[in-house]
């Protein structure tokens, strides 16, 4: 049995320009001790699909699922006094920009201690205690006293290594990332992303790994979700969606990143254009307008296709009744989600 599964999920928001689909019929498992990338550019769903998970969209937000169950339990129909049991527990999640998460006027100890006395039900000195070894974990020099220290005093990789201590400290099932590393330079980010490997080594919570950068779902991820215009338009094994992307959009992530091995030092490929705009998506597939492919039939609506292995790709490309297809591709079967 799957530790999280989604099946069919789809969030509407309500603005005063008219309706927004954030996330348009998402359906994905992950296994426990898995680690899962959710990839894609800005607006593409993919923060919305963890908040959903999480039940902490805000009150505009319509939100409708054929499942959505973590360890077998149904979570829209947990009370809210079940989900904050739940939230910071069973599920622990790690924001953008630690900053923003973090009280500014509690002690570090203070903040770590309180989720524990919560949800470990810890007196006062084992709950600092307990604050003290997960800093300890994360390398944070002289816990002891740093435990007395407030998130201003703390460099930035320093906070999301706090943030780290603070997701694990109650030994969570689940690790939902949030682009973790955005803001880090690239020696904190590869310190960060090797932290949260050897935590997950040890205490064997599955990871959802929200960025969208694409080097580093390389370093951590076993399968790939790569999400466009509020679908999900490739899904693989991390080996699949690196040697043989299949969705031409994934082919221009790829494409965008610079690579140690490029020896001809050839010019990156930016993806052209911009990304789609929810209010007013293409009829058919919404990265057709950016799309070196496209074709007349680009313009209907498109299922996803299972290239094998379990690697299924959202693309006119590999249906065989397209007479006009640009590529010599084998046809695919639909994919049966």
């Amino acid at each position: 049995m799957a530790l999280l599964e989604v099946k069919n999920l789809r969030v509407t928001f309500r603005t005063e320009d008219g309706p927004v689909t954030a996330v348009n019929g998402l359906t994905f498992s992950l296994g426990a001790g898995e680690t899962l990338g959710i990839v894609g550019e800005s607006g593409s769903g993919k923060s919305v699909t963890a908040l959903s998970v999480m039940r902490l969209l805000a009150k505009n937000a319509t939100v409708t699922a054929d499942r959505i169950a973590f360890d077998g339990e149904s979570l829209p129909e947990k009370s809210e006094a079940e989900m904050r049991k739940i939230r910071g527990h069973k599920i622990a999640m790690i924001f953008q920009d630690p900053m923003t998460s973090l009280n500014p006027v509690l002690t570090i100890g203070e903040q770590i201690a309180e989720a524990v006395r919560l949800h470990l039900g810890l007196n006062k000195r084992d709950a600092r205690d307990r604050a003290i070894e997960m800093l300890l974990r994360v390398r944070i020099p002289a816990p002891q006293s740093r435990l007395n220290d407030y998130p201003h005093q703390f460099s930035g990789g320093m906070r999301q290594r706090v943030m780290i201590a603070m997701a694990l400290s109650c030994n969570p099932q689940l690790l939902i990332a949030d682009e973790p590393t955005t803001a880090l330079d690239v020696t904190i980010q590869a310190q960060v992303l090797e932290l949260m490997n050897e935590l997950q080594q040890e205490t064997g919570a599955a990871i959802i790994l929200i960025t969208h950068d694409l080097g580093v779902v390389a370093e951590v991820c076993k399968n790939v979700l790569v999400m466009y215009g509020g679908n999900m338009v490739e899904y693989g094994s991390a080996d699949q969606i690196f040697s043989d992307p299949g969705m031409p959009y994934t082919q221009g992530l790829l494409a965008s990143l610079p690579r140690l091995d490029d020896t001809e030092h050839r010019r990156l490929e930016p993806i052209k254009g911009q990304p789609p705009n929810l209010l007013r998506l293409p009829p058919g597939c919404a990265f057709a307008p950016r799309c070196g492919y496209r074709m007349a039939v680009c313009d209907e609506p498109v299922r996803l296709y299972d290239l094998g292995s379990g690697h299924v790709a959202r693309c006119w490309l590999y249906d065989e009744a397209v007479e006009d297809r640009p590529l010599d591709l084998p046809a695919a079967a639909v994919a049966d989600l």
